[in-house]
């Protein structure tokens, strides 16, 4: 027999007799208060499940946009493969005699093209790192004025969207024509679907002219 006279003996009964305090337990609290920890769980499972989700879908989404970027700017080299003669032939520059000798699409000229470079490189005109620059240039092209007869080449860098980046690679790219070619006079450009206002002052600024055009629909 259990004698209790103090809350001491009360705790020291419901120690020595573990029913009584899961019967105290239940009758003091609720059941829902005693679904807490299975609901805490059950909540737990779930929002780890959210952000496994969440993480997967952002992961999806990353993938999504560079593979986007990545067709955007093969869409823009394919436009302006489409437009470059028209747009060299027309405002500002007003060139004729366009001839492609790198770009989207292929063409004889880029063969001889490619082997007049490689000669440069090997008797010390330009640079390994100036070839490496004009082989990947997006597109090179020869040109002449109206009132003239001499080439002027003219170096372009694509991009959906233009930034200072671009019209750095184009200007390397134009010095590097210059010195693969005896000083021959070079353009850098620069042409895309947009580009902010700050980044077409320093194209400007640098001798590069900027081409806009929209995409296709």
């Amino acid at each position: 027999m259990v004698i209790i006279h103090t809350a001491e003996d009360i705790i020291r009964a419901m120690d020595e007799n573990p029913e009584w305090l899961e019967a105290v337990r239940a009758r003091v609290l609720t059941r829902e208060v005693l679904e807490l920890p299975r609901r805490f769980e059950e909540l737990r499972a779930v929002v780890e499940q959210m952000a496994a989700t969440q993480n997967q879908m952002l992961e999806t989404q990353k993938q999504h946009t560079a593979t986007l970027a990545h067709l955007n700017g093969g869409e823009v080299e394919r436009l302006l493969g489409k437009q470059i003669y028209g747009m060299l032939g027309g405002y500002p520059l007003r060139m004729r005699r366009v001839r492609v000798l790198r770009g989207y699409y292929w063409t004889h000229g880029m063969d001889r093209f490619n082997g007049a470079l490689e000669e440069a490189n090997d008797v010390g005109k330009i640079s390994d790192d100036q070839h490496a620059r004009l082989i990947h240039t997006d597109f090179i092209a020869s040109m002449r004025r109206r009132e003239g007869e001499e080439d002027v080449y003219i170096v372009i860098e694509a991009s959906r969207k233009i930034n200072r980046h671009d019209v750095d690679r184009a200007i390397r790219s134009r010095d590097a024509m210059q010195a693969a070619f005896d000083g021959a006079e070079a353009l850098a450009a620069v042409y895309g679907w947009e580009i902010s206002a700050e980044d077409r002052r320093y194209a400007e600024s640098n001798g590069a002219t900027v081409f806009i055009s929209a995409p296709e629909i």
